[in-house]
C-alpha cells in the first residue's frame, strides 16, 4: 500500500482507480450504516474520493489508507447527520412560527367576525330591550341601578335581559362553538 500512496502523490490514475476500486463499496456500506440513506451513503464516498485526489500531493497517512478513508468517511456521514438535523430543527420552528402566525391570524379574523355579529345582533333588539342588555353587561350595572335611571321595575330589567339572552343566542349560533373556545384560551 505504501507504493500506491506514492504513486498517488506523484500523481497517478492508476494508483487513485486501484484505491477506487477496492475501497469504494466497503466504504459505501459503512457510510450507509451511519446515513441509512443510500444516495447520501454514495455522495459522502465520491466527495472522500474526490478530497483525496485533490490532497494527493500533501497526503500524510500515518495509519493505513483504510483507517485514513474509514475516518474522512465516518467524519463527513457525521457532518451529514448534524446538518440533516439542523435543517429538520430549522424547518419544525419554521412550521411552528407560521401555524402560530396562522393561528393568530384565524383567532383575529374570526374575533372579527364576531364581534361584527354581535353587533348586528345587538342592533337587531328592540330599542329599550338592547339598552337595558348594554346598560348591564357594558356598563355593569345592577338590575335594581337600571331599574332607577329608566324608571322601570326590576322585573322588566329582567324580562328585558332574559328576551335579550333569547335573542342573541339564536341570532349567535353559529359562534357558540367559537365563543366558548375564546373563553378557554383567555
Amino acid at each position: 500500500m505504501i507504493e500506491t500512496i506514492k504513486a498517488l502523490r506523484k500523481g497517478s490514475h492508476i494508483a487513485y482507480e486501484q484505491l477506487f476500486d477496492k475501497w469504494y463499496e466497503p466504504l459505501c456500506r459503512y457510510a450507509y450504516s451511519i446515513l441509512r440513506d443510500i444516495d447520501d451513503a454514495e455522495d459522502v464516498v465520491q466527495k472522500t474520493f474526490c478530497k483525496l485526489w485533490d490532497q494527493r500531493e500533501t497526503l500524510n497517512i500515518q495509519s493505513s489508507i483504510n483507517s485514513y478513508l474509514y475516518r474522512i468517511v465516518h467524519n463527513d456521514c457525521l457532518n451529514v447527520v448534524h446538518q440533516q438535523t439542523s435543517h429538520k430543527e430549522h424547518n419544525l420552528t419554521y412550521i411552528s412560527t407560521m401555524n402560530s402566525s396562522t393561528d393568530a391570524v384565524n383567532e383575529h379574523l374570526a374575533t372579527n367576525e364576531l364581534q361584527t355579529a354581535i353587533s348586528k345582533a345587538l342592533e337587531a333588539l328592540p330599542p329599550q330591550c338592547r339598552r337595558v342588555f348594554e346598560m348591564s353587561r357594558i356598563e355593569q350595572l345592577s338590575y335594581s341601578e337600571i331599574a332607577t335611571q329608566l324608571d322601570i321595575s326590576t322585573n322588566t330589567v329582567e324580562n328585558h335581559i332574559s328576551k335579550a339572552l333569547k335573542l342573541l343566542r339564536v341570532e349567535l349560533k353559529d359562534f357558540l362553538s367559537l365563543c366558548l373556545l375564546i373563553q378557554l384560551i383567555k
